[in-house]
């Protein structure tokens, strides 16, 4: 990426989840932290699943639709943070400079999209709008991700990113298909959570204007 593209990533994704973290700070109970931690996890496994894509990009499943459903978007933007940096700084997953936008694609945009589309569903179409969710989650982190590398190679002459004809088909086209996948899997372990452990489901308080499930 261009020094520019990267610097404006960190720019933008660190004072929105600062204001992330300062509110669940305010709204989180304590019996909330269990099951962030575990989802947390069940997310990083998930997401160090990767499959090479173009230019050093790679695409994989996010955990961004599943978190803000049971937690809702603040939360997930809390419990995406934390995979992310622990990827990055631990595993050399997505590298240092790439950290600000990773972070904004994947705990910023994927959750507050998710969140949108599942906050404005009725619970007679819960599922589906889960499932829609997750793929709009996924495919809007990888439209971002390709606007980045198109920028990157533009304002560098070809030095950094990937040519706009190469970055969205590429990009777009294998994350259309994982957010398929993605979007079957959150409504698999949101269907069986919400059977066997009700209460957690209802750990997240329904925003103004939601019905409570």
């Amino acid at each position: 990426m261009d020094p520019i593209v990267w610097a404006l990533g960190f720019a933008i994704a660190i004072p929105v989840l600062a204001w992330a973290f300062r509110r669940l700070g305010k709204e989180a109970d304590d019996e909330h932290v269990p099951f962030m931690a575990v989802l947390a996890a069940g997310i990083f496994v998930a997401q160090m699943l990767n499959f090479p894509v173009i230019g050093g990009t790679t695409g994989h499943l996010i955990g961004a639709a599943l978190a803000s459903a049971l937690l809702g978007p603040i939360a997930a933007m809390a419990i995406l943070t934390v995979v992310i940096l622990i990827q990055s700084l631990f595993f050399g997953d997505g590298g240092i400079t790439a950290l600000g936008l990773n972070l904004l694609n994947m705990a910023v945009i994927a959750p507050l999209a998710s969140s949108l589309v599942y906050r404005f569903s009725r619970e007679e179409v819960r599922r589906t709008a889960i499932f829609a969710a997750s793929w709009i989650s996924v495919f809007l982190a990888a439209l971002a991700t390709a606007t980045e590398l198109s920028v990157s190679y533009l304002v560098s002459g070809g030095l950094y990113g990937v040519a706009p004809l190469v970055s969205f088909p590429a990009m777009l086209g294998y994350n259309a298909v994982i957010g398929v996948g993605e979007g079957i899997i959150t409504v698999g372990i949101w269907t069986f959570v919400s059977r066997v452990a009700p209460e957690i489901t209802a750990m997240k308080k329904p925003a103004a204007g939601e019905a409570a499930q």
